[in-house]
């Protein structure tokens, strides 16, 4: 309802009935965006971040329950997830803001990584789910506000909601893939081994991250100064 509600006070006043002309629709500005080798170079090492989302949000519950633990302890450990991001999530953006989005992803990926190792102490599920979720929230807290300024920075002038379309796909599709996925390593492998293989893919992605995020960040700068030139 206050989204509803928001939404009836922002879009008050005429409205465009047409598009400028030259304007391009909308699957083919966002589908463009995937020709860029820089944007598919940071969404080839970034979808581990939306995937990890999918891991906790969906994979976590139905890991929780395979061993026994009830719904009401499973949504508190979600809520407690919840409650540090919101709590924590302004001064952790305001202080990553200085320094550029992409310099703390190595970090958030690092961070993911020991999140889910800890979920591999399937002894103990219980703490093992609610020392994972705590630990991966704050590489949540990361991620979530440095991923979508990233994609603004590696847009080119006037391309920034295109590129912002194409990289929501990317992460609807990375998301949703968690819980297939997880079913597969899940009936193959067993629990432990699935997620033992999650953070040693969060690794490899921090180490990108590590090695990459001066590229992206020259990159970005240049994208910045062409927009201001402009």
């Amino acid at each position: 309802m206050c989204v509803a509600v928001l939404y009836a006070v922002a879009l008050r006043g005429a409205l465009p009935l047409e598009r400028p002309r030259g304007e391009e629709n909308f699957l083919s500005a966002t589908f463009s965006v995937f020709r860029d080798r820089v944007f598919l170079g940071f969404a080839l090492i970034g979808f581990v971040f939306p995937l990890s989302m999918g891991l906790v949000v969906t994979v976590s519950p139905l890991y929780a329950m395979d061993f026994g633990l009830g719904e009401g302890y499973i949504g508190l450990v979600l809520g407690g997830n919840s409650i540090i991001v919101a709590l924590l999530a302004v001064p952790v953006a305001a202080r990553m803001e200085a320094a550029g989005p992409f310099r703390q992803l190595g970090a958030a990926a690092l961070i993911v990584s020991v999140a889910l190792l800890l979920y591999s102490y399937t002894s103990n599920p219980a703490a093992a789910l609610l020392a994972g979720t705590a630990v991966f929230s704050f590489a949540e807290l990361i991620f979530s506000s440095a991923i979508p300024a990233a994609v603004a920075r590696l847009a080119p002038p006037g391309r920034r909601g295109a590129y912002q379309g194409g990289w929501a796909l990317i992460a609807s599709l990375s998301m949703g893939s968690a819980l297939f996925l997880s079913g597969l390593l899940r009936d193959q492998a067993g629990w432990q081994a699935a997620w033992w293989i999650y953070a040693a893919l969060l690794l490899a992605a921090a180490l990108a991250w590590f090695g990459s995020r001066k590229t992206f960040l020259a990159l970005s700068e240049r994208g910045q100064t062409a927009i201001q030139g402009s």
